[in-house]
């Protein structure tokens, strides 16, 4: 795996942008193929918009996000210390189903979903929520 970033910093919905730029800026510094890159930034963006709303619930909390590329794909791990969710687990959202037919909630978690290859949530061994998204041939041939 190639040498990640880091970004630790306060789980508050105005620093998504900072979130979004610093993947961003990461992937593109690896000649990150631009629509997986986009494809990467929803899924985070989405991520952390969970962690703060759902996660954190208004509290102060931090959100470290660690990027790197592996070989062709690229890597997002977020780590919170928040109450303990694993979006994996969650049923899949029927998108054919009528709106007023569907449960609430549940459409960010289908997006991180359909726009990462592998999704996978763990408990590190400090206690943190840890959810890696992994986007496969990210990185264009040279």
């Amino acid at each position: 795996m190639g040498e990640p970033s880091y970004l630790h910093i306060a789980a508050d919905l105005k620093n998504l942008a900072t979130i979004r730029r610093f993947v961003e800026g990461v992937a593109r510094r690896g000649n990150g193929n631009p629509q997986a890159i986009t494809d990467v930034l929803i899924a985070t963006n989405e991520a952390a918009t969970n962690v703060i709303l759902h996660g954190y619930q208004g509290q102060p909390g931090v959100i470290e996000v660690e990027v790197a590329y592996d070989q062709d794909a690229l890597v997002v791990y977020l780590r919170d210390r928040a109450p303990r969710f694993d979006p994996t687990s969650t049923p899949a959202l029927d998108v054919r189903l009528p709106l007023e037919q569907r449960p609430l909630g549940g459409m960010g978690v289908h997006m991180m979903r359909q726009l990462a290859d592998e999704l996978i949530y763990r408990t590190t061994d400090d206690g943190r929520n840890e959810l890696v998204l992994v986007k496969k041939g990210v990185r264009e041939s040279r």
